[in-house]
């Protein structure tokens, strides 16, 4: 079977009971930075996708958090 999702977090087995799909950012709580998200193609449209497979096969899904770039700005030494 060809995989539903092409991403390097997806994955899909045949377990006892059918197929198991999930995304393993998502397991294991993940968190992208925006750029990050975009260059592996895990966009807001993406995740929804994702997110309505792993809830119609196991009932609920977990996709990773996507942050905002954080600005620094140097301490100063007070």
């Amino acid at each position: 079977m060809e995989k539903l999702v092409k991403c390097e977090y997806w994955r899909e087995y045949l377990g006892l009971n059918g197929w198991v799909m999930f995304c393993s950012a998502g397991a294991y709580a993940k968190v992208f930075s925006r750029d990050e998200a975009e260059k592996i193609g895990c966009t807001e449209q993406q995740r929804t996708t994702c997110q309505k497979i792993m809830e119609s096969n196991l009932g609920f899904g977990a996709v990773p958090e996507v942050e905002e770039a954080k600005e620094y700005s140097p301490k100063s030494n007070r």
